[in-house]
């Protein structure tokens, strides 16, 4: 009786020992400082339009607990034809994009959360934020904010995928891993 019963024990332990194995890990803490980093070698970008020349600056990165996005506070400036130049900011909200055959980590679904350049009138700040918008949605998901590496995974990057992200005290914790 007692063989059985260490026999059931073994097999339920070793089972869960396989288990486990298929759902590896790899756990990674990103400060909003090296985000802040990589940021620097992307910016600053500049779109012309028929009216104006936008320029976006390198943004300041927020990792806030109490947001389930990466916050970009980025600075603009327009140099509109006639009208000067303005100064402003754009808010954007960020999501992450994981592409295993690269083992690349990207921004990804830029969403304008606030928009603000003072001094113009609501139709140039409505082109104006249309303008940034194509910029963000063009430019930020091209953003590689991390690369795994195949040997830290313990198993081919083409399996891997993104488990989790969760932002905390100006940190993105991430897990990597299998299904």
């Amino acid at each position: 009786m007692i063989f059985r019963v260490l026999k059931i024990f073994f097999a339920g332990f070793a089972l869960l020992g396989l288990s486990s194995l298929a759902h590896a890990a790899f756990v990674v803490d990103l400060p909003d400082t090296r985000i802040q980093g990589i940021l620097q070698n992307y910016f600053p970008i500049d779109e012309y339009a028929a009216f104006a020349r936008v320029s976006m600056d390198v943004p300041q990165v927020r990792l806030s607990k109490t947001n389930k996005d990466i916050v970009l506070v980025i600075p603009i400036v327009a140099k509109m034809m006639g009208k000067g130049i303005h100064k402003g900011r754009v808010t954007m909200l960020m999501g992450l994009s994981y592409k295993a055959a690269f083992g690349g980590l990207f921004l990804a679904q830029p969403r304008i959360e606030q928009f603000e350049i003072p001094g113009v009138s609501e139709k140039i700040v409505a082109d104006l934020r249309e303008i940034v918008d194509v910029m963000g949605k063009n430019a930020l998901p091209l953003v590689r904010i991390y690369t795994v590496k195949e040997r830290d995974l313990n198993h081919s990057l083409a399996k891997s995928e993104l488990k989790s992200f969760v932002i905390e005290n100006g940190r993105l914790h991430l897990e990597f891993g299998f299904d």
